[in-house]
């Protein structure tokens, strides 16, 4: 009874932890099922199994198959352990990534082969009760080696993703959630070796809340529609960079969309936002790839930084900028073209009048402007 007590207290308290960001995300989200929604549903399911099946064996029912109730509880923490890994996947996809990973597929494979494991196993058992404790020694290890696999699989995409992206705030989720993984190993090795009793519901549960508390922190920094800092994360950078310390030089790039207007008047403005995020994610990439910093000022403008003294780098930065955001219109499928214009200044070493930088910056972004203005190539289609 003790255990029994013991379950539904951790229940009962990942319920006051789960159903508020349940409730924030389908609010958030505005849709039921979303990868974070099936990700906490999956985990509050796995632990209201675990109860059921403790409960089980603590009364005897005659007319109840332990067995059954032992399957689903093992199959919903591998839907919950799967759940957990693809939205941290679909977060570094977002975050991260420089293309959508169209493989994402593979990472359920090993997840397929362990559910009909599961299956297997626990048929023998119910059959062959004097095999019982080796083949139910098999499902544990089985059962634990999987769980093990999405856990290092899951560390070794954040570490990725810390090291090829240089945005200060998107580091910061990375690194926390790599560490977070490492903890969540530890843990369960040490559950399994010292108590011999894996709580997988509860760890993954605390996770989900460590997840909840680091996205909130990102959309703080972070403009919704683009996906890049947003001006308050500018503003931030600049006293902490420039400001606050001392600056080796730096580049600032005003960047404008072409025919912004055009787009919002001829298409609407839901596609004017999808040009806008187009334009995001091909700066979060170009940003990640050169050590730069991104931030949307506002409407289709952006400001990137980077902290280089070389004009050329510069030159280089904007023309992966233009060939990339050409890259993604060709698997976009948009009927209008979308360009960016650019305009750059440099900003001396010390220097702390930023402000008036951008605004140089954007004269310059201006002229570059006009000069396409006679090129019918740059037109909306």
């Amino acid at each position: 009874m003790g255990i029994l007590a013991g379950k539904l207290w951790l229940l009962l308290f990942s319920t006051l932890m789960l159903m508020p960001m349940l409730y924030n995300n389908i609010k958030t989200e505005g849709r039921t099922l979303g990868v974070h929604a099936i990700a906490i549903i999956s985990v509050f399911f796995t632990m209201l199994m675990r109860v059921i099946v403790v409960s089980v064996s603590c009364f005897n029912f005659d007319y109840l198959n332990p067995y059954i109730f032992v399957l689903i509880w093992q199959l919903s923490i591998l839907v919950a352990m799967v759940a957990v890994f693809y939205l941290v996947l679909n977060e570094l996809k977002e975050k991260f990534l420089r293309y959508s990973n169209t493989n994402d597929w593979r990472y359920i494979v090993p997840g397929l082969f362990e559910a009909a494991l599961l299956v297997l196993f626990n048929f023998h058992s119910m059959l062959m009760d004097d095999k019982k404790e080796v083949i139910d020694a098999a499902t544990s290890i089985s059962l634990y080696f999987i769980v093990n696999f999405y856990v290092i699989v899951g560390a070794w995409l954040c570490y990725k993703s810390y090291l090829y992206n240089l945005d200060f705030d998107i580091k910061y989720i990375a690194r926390k959630h790599f560490f977070y993984y490492l903890v969540l190993g530890i843990a369960l090795f040490v559950q399994q070796i010292v108590f011999d009793d894996v709580e997988v519901g509860f760890s993954l549960a605390a996770f989900l809340f460590f997840n909840y508390m680091t996205r909130s922190r990102t959309l703080i920094s972070q403009d919704p529609l683009s996906g890049v800092n947003n001006r308050v994360s500018f503003s931030k950078y600049i006293n902490n960079v420039f400001i606050s310390r001392e600056h080796s030089g730096a580049y600032i790039v005003f960047i404008d969309i072409d025919h912004f207007k055009q787009i919002n008047d001829t298409y609407g403005h839901i596609e004017g936002d999808e040009a806008i995020s187009l334009v995001g994610k091909t700066l979060k990439s170009i940003a990640g790839e050169h050590n730069a910093f991104v931030a949307r000022m506002g409407g289709d403008e952006f400001v990137l930084i980077t902290q280089t003294q070389n004009e050329e780098d510069v030159q280089r930065i904007i023309q992966s900028i233009s060939f990339e955001l050409e890259e993604r219109l060709i698997f976009s499928d948009k009927k209008y073209d979308v360009s960016v214009s650019c305009g750059y200044v440099y900003a001396k070493p010390n220097s702390k009048n930023i402000k008036e930088l951008v605004s140089k910056a954007d004269k310059q972004m201006y002229k570059e402007k006009l000069k396409k203005k006679g090129n019918p190539s740059d037109a909306v289609v």
